[in-house]
């Protein structure tokens, strides 16, 4: 398994994903402060702290939009190289399991959406600073939340990255990532938000007066079963498949 993830850095270090990593929680953490300030009565009222408000934006403009266009983007990017001049068949041919592989991109996907969760945390604070933000600073918080939108997050990675590893175009992910979140706003307000992996980041993201999640037991149960039964279906079907 160390190798495979060492031959998955090396590709990626060829590309220019870098810049999705500033330029993604860069666009997402830009409009949450912008609707913040330019709402800045509606969203803080007496005793409230400025930035828990704030954040609710992050969430707003991260969780259903920006972060799952990033991990349809991060999953087609960890399975490109193979669907150029045949790598998959070269790829198989070495003495490696398949569900080792399978699990090699799924752990890379999951490791840039942990960088982008980072990075966001950094600029919403290095921001919040700068625009000198009121409150206490709660940071164990603010961490929760991106642990909380990671976790949330791998039932996408999985979707995606199967979807990926199915397409032979960079296209048909991104594709697909975008149209499943354009109703992802909507769709967070019902019960089948909780089971729907687009929605998933916006709902943990959130902070607790401001989630539609009636029962986090009950949430985070539904996010294990779905990771466990898309990771289970992806390692077989990968290691199933004569390709590719």
């Amino acid at each position: 398994m160390k190798e495979i993830l060492t031959v998955e850095k090396l590709k990626l270090k060829r590309s220019k994903i870098w810049i999705l990593y500033i330029l993604g929680p860069l666009i997402g953490v830009t409009l949450a402060y912008t609707n913040f300030y330019n709402n800045y009565k509606l969203f803080v009222q007496p005793g409230d702290n400025e930035w828990i408000e704030a954040w609710t934006q992050v969430a707003i403009f991260m969780g259903p939009f920006v972060l799952p266009i990033m991990v349809g983007v991060y999953a087609a990017f960890v399975c490109r190289s193979e669907h150029v001049s045949g790598g998959w068949k070269q790829l198989l041919a070495l003495p490696v399991q398949r569900n080792k592989i399978f699990l090699g991109k799924f752990l890379i996907t999951a490791t840039m959406v942990a960088v982008t969760l980072f990075i966001v945390f950094i600029l919403f604070v290095g921001i919040g600073l700068v625009k000198g933000i009121n409150g206490q600073f709660p940071m164990l918080t603010l961490i929760g939340f991106c642990i909380k939108g990671f976790l949330a997050c791998l039932p996408l990675m999985l979707v995606q990255l199967i979807i990926s590893i199915r397409s032979k175009t960079f296209g048909i992910p991104l594709a697909v990532s975008i149209v499943f979140t354009l109703p992802a706003i909507i769709v967070a307000s019902t019960p089948l938000g909780q089971v729907y992996p687009w929605t998933q980041p916006l709902l943990a993201m959130s902070p607790d007066d401001e989630s539609p999640i009636e029962s986090y037991f009950t949430f985070y149960t539904l996010l294990s079963v779905l990771s466990v039964g898309l990771l289970y279906f992806g390692t077989r079907n990968f290691a199933k498949r004569d390709i590719l």
